[in-house]
C-alpha cells in the first residue's frame, strides 16, 4: 500500500505524462477530451483524468517531483534513486514505435533545464511502413510556461500540434525518484546504473541507465498492454554540455509561433465525398465530432492501431458528404465520458481537417492540401463546422460540410478476417499505396456477395443509425 504522499506524487507524474504528445519522449498517446490548448494557455478536462479518477489517483497536487528523493520501503536498505543532473543539453539518438509504425535511426539533440522547468527534444527519423526513405521530422518543446508543443515538420511545412494541459508541469524525469535499482550496463562504453519502475495501471514501464555523474546515458520507456496505444521509445544521450542550455533554444518552432492554426487550403470547391469510419454502439452512427478517413486513409488506421482484437468486433461505415475542399487543421476528435468532442481552437474547429494517413504521407504541411495518394487522408467533422440543413458549405455560408449520408455499414470482422484485408496489410507493408488492402477494402464494400469479396449489410438495429441530413 502506498503512503499517501507517495499516492499522489504518482498521480501528478501520470497526469503530466498522460498530457504528454503522442510521438515523442514519453512513449504515449494523449487523447483530449477538451479543446486543445494554444501555445502556453490551459485545455479542458481530459478522459485520463476521469480513469485516474476510478482508480482513485485523483486530484493532481505536486507539478514536479523529479527532485524529491523518495526511498522505496525495502528491508535490506536499498539505494535511494539518482538524482538526475539540472541543467544539460545532448546529441540524441532515437528509435520508437507509434500507431504500430516502426520510428528507427532518429538522430537529434536533446535539451534539459529542470531548474527552468522545461525540455525538449529535436530529431530527424525514418519512417518506411508506407514509403521506403521516409524522414519525418519533430520537435517538441514542454515547459511550466508553455505548455507542451509538438511541431512536425520543418520551417514552413511544420504543422504545430500543442498538447497544452491545466495541469502543472511535470518533469520529463520525475518517475526517477519512484524507481527501483536494476543492475548495471554499459552505454556507448560507459558504465551507467539501471533504475526502473512500472505502472500497472496503464502498463507503463519506465527503465533509465544514470552515470555517476548523474546524467543518464539512455531511457526506454513502453506503454499498453494491449489495444489502440502500444507504444515504447529508446532515448540513448550522448556527447553532454552541463549548463541552462539557454532561452534561445527553448524558442517556440515557426509553425507554433506563426501558423497554429494552419492556414486553410486556398483552392475552395464543394465535392461529393467518399469517407469511413470504425466505430461501435453505444456510439451514434453520425460524423459529427468524428475522424474518418478516405480508402487509403481508413486502412492507414486499420492497417496499424487499428487492427488488434478490440477493433475487429466494431463496425466499418462508408459515408458520403458534402464538403467544401478548403481544408483546415486536422483535429482529434475523441470520446469525452458523454459524448464525442474535437480539440481545438474555433478557428481550427470552423473547417473540416486533414491529414495524411497516420501523419505518415509525403505531401507538405502534413497532408492537409495535398492528394495524399500515397497513404491516404484523414479528415476532422468538428460540429461547429456542419452546416444546418438547406446550406452549401463554402466561406460566405460560415460552414463546412453537410448531407452526411451512411451508404453501408459492415462488421469489421468481416472484412479484416474473412476477407483477409490484415493478410493484405502485412503484404503492403513498404509499398504505399497499399493497392491489395484497397482492393480487398472496395471488394467488401462494392457489393454484398461474399463471393465477390463483399460483405453482407449490418441490420440498421444493431448499427443504431441516425441520418445527417
Amino acid at each position: 500500500q502506498l503512503h499517501p504522499k507517495t499516492s499522489s506524487l504518482l498521480l501528478s507524474l501520470f497526469g503530466a505524462m498522460a498530457s504528454r504528445s503522442f510521438a515523442c519522449a514519453l512513449g504515449f498517446s494523449a487523447v483530449a477530451a477538451g479543446a486543445a490548448a494554444a501555445p502556453g494557455q490551459h485545455a479542458g478536462p481530459r478522459a485520463e483524468e476521469a480513469e485516474a479518477a476510478r482508480l482513485g489517483l485523483f486530484p493532481f497536487f505536486v507539478p514536479d517531483i523529479s527532485g524529491l528523493q523518495l526511498p522505496l520501503a525495502s528491508a535490506d536498505g536499498a539505494a535511494k534513486p539518482p538524482k538526475i543532473m539540472a541543467q544539460w543539453s545532448s546529441a540524441l539518438i532515437y528509435d520508437g514505435d507509434m500507431m504500430n509504425i516502426p520510428f528507427t535511426d532518429g538522430r537529434g539533440t536533446f535539451l534539459y533545464d529542470r531548474d527552468g522547468s522545461r525540455y525538449r527534444t529535436t530529431y530527424e527519423v525514418k519512417d518506411a511502413y508506407f514509403n521506403p526513405g521516409m524522414l519525418q521530422f519533430r520537435d517538441q518543446v514542454a515547459g511550466a510556461d508553455i505548455g507542451d508543443n509538438m511541431t512536425w515538420g520543418r520551417d514552413d511545412d511544420g504543422v504545430c500540434m500543442p498538447w497544452g494541459h491545466d495541469r502543472p508541469y511535470s518533469d520529463l524525469f520525475a518517475w526517477v525518484s519512484l524507481a527501483s535499482r536494476a543492475g548495471q550496463k554499459n552505454v556507448g562504453g560507459e558504465t551507467c546504473s539501471v533504475w526502473s519502475w512500472y505502472f500497472p495501471s496503464y502498463g507503463l514501464t519506465s527503465e533509465i541507465c544514470v552515470g555517476a555523474d548523474g546524467l543518464p546515458r539512455e531511457m526506454n520507456q513502453t506503454f499498453g498492454a494491449g489495444g489502440k496505444w502500444n507504444e515504447g521509445n529508446y532515448m540513448q544521450f550522448l556527447n553532454f554540455t552541463v549548463g541552462d542550455p539557454g532561452d534561445e533554444a527553448f524558442v517556440a518552432s515557426r509553425a507554433c509561433a506563426t501558423n497554429w492554426p494552419a492556414q486553410p487550403c486556398e483552392d475552395e470547391e464543394v465535392v461529393t465525398m467518399d469517407t469511413y469510419r470504425i466505430w461501435a454502439p453505444p456510439e451514434p452512427l453520425e460524423l459529427a465530432n468524428r475522424n474518418t478517413g478516405d480508402v487509403l486513409g481508413d486502412l492507414s488506421f486499420v492497417c496499424t492501431q487499428g487492427s488488434g482484437p478490440m477493433y475487429r468486433s466494431k463496425l466499418i461505415t462508408y459515408w458520403q458528404v458534402n464538403v467544401s475542399t478548403t481544408f483546415g487543421q486536422y483535429a482529434l476528435c475523441n470520446y469525452d465520458g458523454t459524448g464525442n468532442v474535437c480539440g481545438g481552437p474555433p478557428a481550427q474547429l470552423a473547417r473540416v481537417g486533414r491529414r495524411s494517413g497516420q501523419m505518415s504521407g509525403k505531401g507538405p504541411r502534413m497532408g492537409q492540401c495535398s492528394p495524399n495518394d500515397d497513404a491516404g487522408s484523414q479528415y476532422s467533422f468538428p460540429g461547429l463546422a456542419q452546416c444546418p440543413p438547406g446550406v452549401v458549405p463554402g466561406g460566405a455560408a460560415g460552414c463546412t460540410w453537410t448531407g452526411a449520408v451512411p451508404v453501408r455499414t459492415i462488421k469489421a470482422s468481416c472484412i479484416m478476417e474473412e476477407r483477409g484485408l490484415l493478410e493484405a496489410c502485412s503484404r503492403d507493408i513498404g509499398h504505399a499505396p497499399f493497392k491489395e488492402a484497397a482492393a480487398v477494402w472496395l471488394a467488401a464494400f462494392a457489393t454484398d456477395d461474399p463471393y465477390m469479396g463483399g460483405c453482407p449489410d449490418v441490420p440498421s438495429a444493431e448499427s443504431d443509425i441516425v441520418v445527417l441530413v
